[in-house]
């Protein structure tokens, strides 16, 4: 049995003596093992292509902006310009759909809620950034008198920018001036239709647009002379008008006429009636 044993040692040490041939180059790779099934490139490649996609697209930054502000791109001050039409957009539509949804009182007492800080921001905020004006009172302390005092911004200080960007001074002053125009036809509306309760709503906006559009109008001295020109652009166009469909001549005759240099009526001269024949 020892015997035995022995050989079957002196076998196994023979199937583990190894032995390297120094004719072949090692290091070699290894390639991978053949496929059963064939393997299509370009759709591997195309199955592939998202990993990369969504790793580059991840590192580059996202330049998409809403369509619905992308019109402020052009502004020194996107977001002034946003919030000196977001107080007012937001009181005009609860006031023309707000009764669908809740009372007239909570309608009257929201829009003014609104009205009231559209007004303070387009005085004190948007006015100052966008074209560089700004009105307030003050108080004399002694007279107890209020003074109005109305401010504009020199041309070297940090508010050029803001005054010098076409874009901001068109918005503003457009936004501006339609305000009052719209309440105004809603006023109108109101009147026609007997909608007494929304008049509470509607003197406010009134009166709080209007007055910032006095307050801005009295710092800008560019807008008063816009506003000389219009009128006299306008008072030339009518009289050019009346001119031309005969109107101003007829109105003059009207008054210059049967009346001399002084004012007063001139005598007819009267004609010889003959007797006996029809006058």
């Amino acid at each position: 049995m020892m015997q035995q044993s022995d050989d079957d040692n002196k076998s196994h040490d023979l199937e583990f003596t190894t032995s390297v041939d120094s004719s072949i180059p090692q290091n070699v790779p290894v390639p991978p093992p053949p496929s059963s099934h064939p393997t299509n490139n370009v759709l591997s490649n195309m199955i592939q292509s998202p990993v990369t996609t969504t790793t580059q697209s991840s590192q580059q930054p996202s330049s998409y902006t809403p369509s619905a502000i992308s019109f402020l791109n052009k502004s020194s001050h996107p977001t002034a310009c946003l919030f000196h039409i977001l107080f007012k957009g937001l009181g005009f539509t609860i006031y023309m759909m707000g009764s669908k949804f809740m009372e007239d009182i909570m309608v009257t007492v929201i829009c003014i809620l609104l009205l009231a800080a559209d007004f303070w921001v387009v005085k004190n905020i948007t006015g100052r950034l966008l074209v560089g004006l700004r009105w307030w009172n003050k108080v004399d302390p002694v007279t107890g008198m209020t003074n109005w005092i109305f401010e504009s911004a020199a041309s070297n200080s940090h508010n050029s920018n803001a005054r010098n960007n076409s874009f901001d001074s068109r918005f503003f002053w457009s936004v501006l001036y339609l305000t009052p125009v719209l309440w105004t036809l809603c006023f109108l509306s109101a009147m026609f239709w007997f909608e007494f309760q929304c008049f509470v709503t509607l003197s406010c906006a009134l009166v709080l647009s209007v007055s910032n559009v006095y307050g801005y109008y009295k710092c800008s001295a560019d807008q008063r002379e816009k506003l000389k020109q219009w009128m006299d652009s306008g008072a030339e166009f009518g009289v050019r008008a009346m001119v031309r469909n005969g109107t101003l001549g007829w109105i003059l005759g009207r008054f210059s006429g049967g009346r001399d240099g002084g004012g007063r009526m001139q005598p007819v001269p009267q004609q010889d009636i003959m007797p006996g024949t029809f006058a």
